[in-house]
């Protein structure tokens, strides 16, 4: 199913699918051959694998914890790696910095985002290699080549082995390897506001060896002031496949410059005054640009080597080995009004390597245990530099850590089948985090954090029979704090995140206990999942803004919060005389709410001044959080509608989403005047016409050209007169219209 981001007017996804569905219960083509009732009836059967390094396949139905497979083929030209995801049930996509290409991820009230300074509580792997960065644990989906993933394993929940940051869960982007004979493709795109994107890949097998060489440039000139996007990927992988070994090493080179405009203030977008500055505004005042200077920009170079070694030992044994060095560059530009403009440098040079044993005697067997260590040497420089409100500053470093963090960590997990119809999983492990800190400027400020912590799970699932089954099961998760984190958490001396670091008190690990269970269903043409959830989270790491400068901050630990909720999802081939279509519809509730209380300061509007002769008050500026707030920017309520049509060469898909509405960044304690980011719905489009080995596709994102908000926070208009705290919001994309090429051709014989 093909994923849009956010929109708005449900009653436009309605009658779409109504006009959709009487279209494809039409008559069939004399000229289609009739297919047999197993390819009508049937959806493919479903594995997944389990293990750190992917150990072994058992069926979905057999595991008791949640798990969703996203292939290749749901990729789009607009959405990308995060448009896929938001198509699974209760994920949502948000945008703080406007960027088409970092959008923040929301799943389970947790997130996943490219954000300095945002909580990070989902593991994200590349080929079983941790890519949330060292310095902060964001995650740049930017830097992974998307042309090259074959597919994207999800699993909800800290049930498996997969170390600090698996709260929610754990991602696995999983990458192409050739096989077959040698084959030559390529692929171009055109679209709105001059996007253009090629790719050219060469893969094939050679006896017991194996190569794939790909490359990629998209470039766009962004519908939005300063929202350039340029992003070059290189990506290889050459393999050996042995009788019992298989073994491949990849390399991925990834260059980007992505600009992000930002949130606007509401007076703008609704037509209030602007600043005398903006002599001649664009009709469409989305377009607009905040700060009026050069704008935030991100420029990341990435150099990222990836083996891995598989040997089978015997019938039962097997071994694998993975090693890694990922080296990244990134280039933050901050524009800001209050203060001077701030660029850091950080620079991360990560080594490590995985050992895993797998005994596997049957198909009702599995064991994996091995151990993993990684080091990630984590330099960061910040430069104060001049802006318009500050000419007169002199560019001058401001900071420069240093840490050469040492992780390590031991992990086992067992899947075994205790009868015909039950099976049980259970895993743990141990991890070991020492985390240095050398402040170059003043040696004075160093210091050294230590973290260690049990993670891991126990469950069973059940058959029921007729495709009927169930599970239950329990998780335990942290997230270890890191360099930005504990540098910055001394309420006493906010930091320009992440611009100004020192020595701060300590910050405890997050820790986290999660039920979940569920129900599914594989029957015929129908495939369905129920689950709830239920997580408890202790220590919460916060990063919470100054109340008198919106643009500093600190990190706190939080005592308790809670995410709780339900998901559930169905595709179906609902007609058996129309078997080109396919139904797909998922739906997620998620509440996540603070659980004790806690004072969260914050840039609102500021009290009313005390009387004459009273105290000042001390809470001025404060939110005060307590038990059954809930979270800003995580909607309670999410759907997602999808319908696809395949008639010979011709495939057609339609996918709508609904998110419900959500508080502002700043409104923690649901108290405020400012109204919530409203509901939203958008709808796609997409066909594509095949011509032998070439196909003709075309994607029409936000049909309707709804207006809708991507993002929302309450923050001081610094550019107002006089400056008054209003909302700030994110304007979600316009319509886009995206056409393409792709040539595939297979030399056989060669």
């Amino acid at each position: 199913m093909r994923k849009p981001p956010l929109g708005s007017s449900m009653r436009s996804v309605v009658a779409t699918v109504l006009l959709v569905a009487a279209c494809a219960v039409g008559p069939a083509s004399a000229q289609d051959p009739e297919p047999s009732p197993d390819s009508v009836l049937a959806l493919d059967e479903v594995t997944v694998e389990v293990g750190r390094l992917r150990a072994g396949a058992v069926p979905l139905s057999r595991t008791p914890f949640s798990s969703e497979i996203v292939e290749a083929t749901e990729l789009t030209a607009v959405g990308g790696l995060s448009g896929a995801l938001a198509a699974l049930p209760g994920v949502t996509l948000t945008n703080q910095t406007g960027s088409g290409s970092q959008a923040d991820i929301r799943l389970r009230g947790f997130t996943v985002s490219p954000i300095v300074g945002v909580p990070q509580s989902v593991s994200v792997f590349v080929d079983g290699v941790r890519v949330n960065e060292a310095d902060a644990s964001q995650v740049h989906l930017s830097l992974i080549p998307a042309a090259a993933v074959e597919r994207i394993e999800l699993i909800r929940g800290p049930i498996g082995v997969f170390g600090k940051n698996s709260i929610a869960g754990a991602l696995n982007f999983v990458t192409k390897r050739a096989e077959g004979p040698p084959t030559l493709a390529a692929e171009m795109q055109y679209g709105s506001f001059d996007a253009m994107a090629g790719t050219v890949s060469g893969s094939g097998t050679f006896g017991d060896f194996d190569g794939l060489v790909l490359g990629s440039y998209r470039r766009s000139d962004g519908w939005r002031q300063l929202e350039r996007a340029e992003e070059l990927s290189v990506f290889s992988k050459v393999g050996w496949r042995g009788e019992r070994t298989d073994a491949w090493l990849s390399y991925t080179f990834e260059a980007d410059s992505l600009e992000g405009p930002g949130p606007l203030p509401e007076s703008w977008l609704e037509g209030g005054p602007l600043p005398p500055e903006i002599t001649q505004p664009p009709d469409d005042r989305r377009r607009l640009q905040y700060t009026g200077g050069n704008g935030d920009a991100f420029t990341p170079r990435l150099h990222f080597l990836n083996a891995q070694v598989d040997r089978e030992l015997s019938e039962s044994w097997g071994l694998q080995v993975d090693a890694f060095g990922r080296f990244a560059d990134f280039r933050q530009t901050n524009d800001n009004l209050s203060e001077p403009d701030a660029l850091g440098v950080t620079d991360i040079q990560s080594v490590g390597a995985t050992f895993q044993a797998r005994y596997q005697p049957n198909a009702r067997l599995l064991v994996a245990a091995g151990a993993e260590w990684s080091r990630n040497d984590v330099d960061i420089q910040i430069y104060e530099r001049p802006n318009q409100s500050f000419p007169t500053v002199v560019e001058a470093i401001t900071e420069h850590l240093r840490t050469d963090e040492d992780n390590l960590g031991g992990f086992a997990e067992a899947w075994y089948e205790l009868s015909d119809a039950v099976a049980a999983y259970g895993s743990l492990r141990y991890d070991w985090v020492n985390l240095p800190v050398r402040d170059l400027l003043d040696p004075g400020d160093s210091g050294e954090n230590t973290f260690s912590e049990l993670s891991g799970g126990l469950g069973l699932s059940v058959e029921l029979g007729r495709g009927l089954s169930t599970f239950a099961g329990y998780g335990r998760g942290f997230r270890a704090p890191v360099i930005l984190e504990v540098t910055c958490a001394d309420p006493e001396d906010p930091c320009q995140l992440p611009f100004e670091l020192g020595p701060d008190p300590p910050l405890e690990p997050v820790k986290s206990d999660t039920w979940q269970a569920g129900v599914r269903l594989g029957r015929g043409a129908t495939q369905a999942t129920l689950v709830g959830y239920w997580t408890e989270v202790h220590d919460d790491i916060f990063n919470v803004i100054a109340e008198d400068t919106p643009t500093r901050g600190y990190f706190t630990n939080v005592d308790r919060t809670r995410r709780a909720g339900i998901e559930a999802s169905v595709a179906a081939r609902p007609i058996a005389s129309v078997p080109g279509l396919t139904v797909r519809t998922s739906a997620g509730w998620s509440r996540a709410t603070f659980q004790s209380e806690a004072e969260l300061a914050s840039p609102l509007v500021e009290d009313d001044p005390p009387p004459p002769g009273s105290p000042p008050d001390d809470d001025e500026g404060a939110t005060l959080v307590g038990p059954g707030d809930l979270f800003p920017m995580v909607p309670e309520l999410s759907a997602t509608l999808g319908l696809t049509f395949q008639r010979g060469a011709l495939t057609v898909g339609i996918d709508g989403s609904w998110t419900g509405s959500q508080f502002l960044i700043g409104d923690e304690n649901n108290e405020e005047e400012f109204p919530k980011v409203d509901a939203s719905t958008v709808l796609d489009l997409y066909a594509e016409w095949r011509l032998g080995e070439s196909a003709v596709y075309a994607e029409l994102v936000n049909v309707f050209d709804q207006d809708y908000s991507a993002f929302g926070i309450i923050s001081e208009n610094g550019r107002a007169s006089p400056e008054e705290a209003e909302r700030f919001l994110t304007p979600g994309s316009p319509r886009l219209f995206t056409i393409g090429f792709r040539f595939n051709r297979a030399f056989a014989g060669s």
